[in-house]
């Protein structure tokens, strides 16, 4: 471990002593921490090195960080049909191993406050233990069920399909939805040329109207002078 990763387990090891947390496993490359939460769910925080590979480095440190769950402690030590895997993380992902999982620790003793935050652990607390045995994998879209594993191939082909299809909906209704707003937009400046074109025609007429008044004026002084000089 680096100078900055040591002092985050430093850290560690400190929170684990002032809260409820049990340190399992401290290497140099595996950490292991089991957390009883507000809710008495049980979770055990697991974190491997896998080192600075460009295939697996996403910016963690070289460190993978996995939590399991269960309800009760045996649960998660024996890794049985009543343990689900949460799909949690720190916040921040380039943080020392150490500081990562005193972030997850925090957060899962106060499981019943952070599920307000993280709907997915909420998701996790309500399930019965009879659920929990036909779940795998707690995720922020959904949850991953024993069925769904095993038929993985095909049900991901679904899914995959079923997004396609979602996809298309959503740019046929959007392209629909331009086509409209560019119609109303035609129709718009129609409405204003017509409008306008309307106008010059009203003035044509009104401009003809008071020529043709004048000529009459005109025309009936003229008849009016006649009259006076016949006379």
């Amino acid at each position: 471990m680096s100078e900055p990763e040591l002092r985050s387990v430093e850290l560690l090891q400190g929170v684990v002593r002032s809260t409820s947390a049990t340190l399992v496993l401290l290497t140099q490359t595996e950490i292991k921490v089991r957390v009883r939460g507000e809710s008495k769910r049980w979770y055990e925080i697991y974190a491997k090195y896998h080192g600075h590979d460009d295939i697996f480095d996403h910016g963690d440190n070289g460190w993978n960080c996995s939590v399991n769950a269960g309800r009760r402690e045996t649960d998660i030590i024996d890794a049985n049909d009543y343990c689900a895997q949460l799909c949690l993380h720190a916040n921040e992902h380039n943080l020392p191993i150490g500081d990562q999982v005193v972030s997850l620790i925090l957060s899962l003793s106060n499981d019943i406050k952070t599920a307000m935050e993280i709907p997915l652990l909420a998701q996790f607390i309500v399930c019965t233990r009879q659920m929990l045995a036909n779940i795998m994998i707690f995720q922020d879209t959904m949850i991953v069920t024993e069925e769904m594993a095993e038929y993985g191939h095909d049900w991901m082909e679904e899914q995959q399909e079923e997004e396609l299809h979602n996809q298309n909906a959503e740019y046929q209704h959007e392209h629909l939805m331009e086509e409209m707003y560019s119609l109303e937009d035609f129709l718009d400046e129609q409405r204003e040329t017509d409008e306008e074109l309307e106008a010059q025609r009203e003035a044509i007429e009104e401009k003809k109207r008071k020529r043709d008044e004048q000529l009459a004026d005109f025309w009936n002084h003229v008849a009016d002078k006649l009259h006076d000089n016949d006379s």
